[in-house]
């Protein structure tokens, strides 16, 4: 950009107050930098200089450059550092996801297409037990999971993305809005979360504490099946509300908050230390997407 390359030239020109000075730090003979700072004072159709001797004092106009020449050097300079970082992101990293966190995980690489255009994600989406174990095997380079074990070990940084609450769920045949959940509990069969997943444990302690007792019926490693066997009337269960799941609009169903202080479960991104300056871009990608939708909600 001439412009900016002028502007440069300016600068020092203003500095050394002459060509001739000017010339030896730019690496130009003074005739071009003469003809340079011509070029600047024809685009921005102002005088700069006042020659002196063998000199040259700026104008009114010169001294008032100053600033903003600095200013979009400075900018110019800092878009294009930034653009030489992103140019650097490239390459295959394979990144695991929950089924409910894969809608989000996927909008984040679809967003970052644009600006990283040599980047290839591949998504894999398993049971948030098993993604934790091929991220600290390295079979993945990272994982949107469910937060259970403690994450932090070395060589892994784990971040927290978001909570779910758990909520009970029913048919809208046999449940209102301010239906007894205890009594829903007590006459329905109950649809459980596998209790061998870090989520069924959280139901399973979270249920123990509201001395609720449901009848257990069916136990499944499904939170989509056990809600589609709510829609049929199945029974009811007590599931986390997935961020991605419009059960409240739903007719079919009817979703209630469970009783005292909300429980919840905490996703979170793990990553491997071998590939986070990539993964620390997808891991910030998706904490924006989050930021808006929340300011859209609000």
């Amino acid at each position: 950009m001439s412009t900016i390359r002028f502007l440069r030239t300016f600068l020092v020109v203003a500095q050394e107050g002459s060509f001739a000075g000017a010339s030896e730090r730019v690496a130009l003979t003074q005739a071009a930098v003469g003809l340079q700072m011509r070029a600047l004072e024809s685009e921005l159709k102002t005088g700069l200089f006042e020659r002196s001797g063998r000199g040259v004092l700026l104008t009114l106009a010169g001294r008032a450059l100053i600033a903003h020449a600095e200013k979009i050097i400075a900018s110019y300079d800092q878009m294009r550092e930034g653009l030489e970082q992103d140019s650097e992101i490239a390459g295959t990293v394979t990144v695991g996801s929950t089924v409910s966190a894969m809608g989000l995980l996927s909008n984040t690489v679809v967003a970052m297409k644009p600006r990283f255009p040599r980047l290839n994600v591949r998504l894999v989406v398993q049971e948030s037990s098993g993604l934790a174990q091929s991220v600290m095997r390295g079979e993945l380079d990272a994982a949107v999971l469910i937060e259970g074990t403690p994450m932090e070990r070395q060589g892994l940084l784990w971040t927290p993305l978001y909570v779910e609450p758990l909520v009970l769920v029913a048919s809208a045949l046999v449940a209102g809005p301010d239906s007894d959940i205890k009594k829903l509990l007590r006459e329905n069969p109950f649809l459980r979360f596998d209790r061998r997943t870090p989520s069924g444990i959280r139901i399973e302690q979270t249920l123990r504490k509201l001395g609720l007792m449901p009848q257990d019926f069916l136990e499944l490693s499904s939170v989509s099946s056990i809600v589609d066997l709510v829609r049929q009337n199945v029974g009811v269960t007590v599931v986390p509300h997935w961020r991605n799941a419009d059960w409240v609009n739903d007719p079919t169903l009817q979703v209630l908050p469970l009783p005292g202080r909300p429980a919840t479960r905490q996703v979170g991104m793990l990553e491997h230390a071998r590939r986070e300056p990539i993964t620390t871009q997808i891991r910030l990608q998706m904490l924006a997407l989050l930021a808006v939708k929340r300011e859209t909600k609000a």
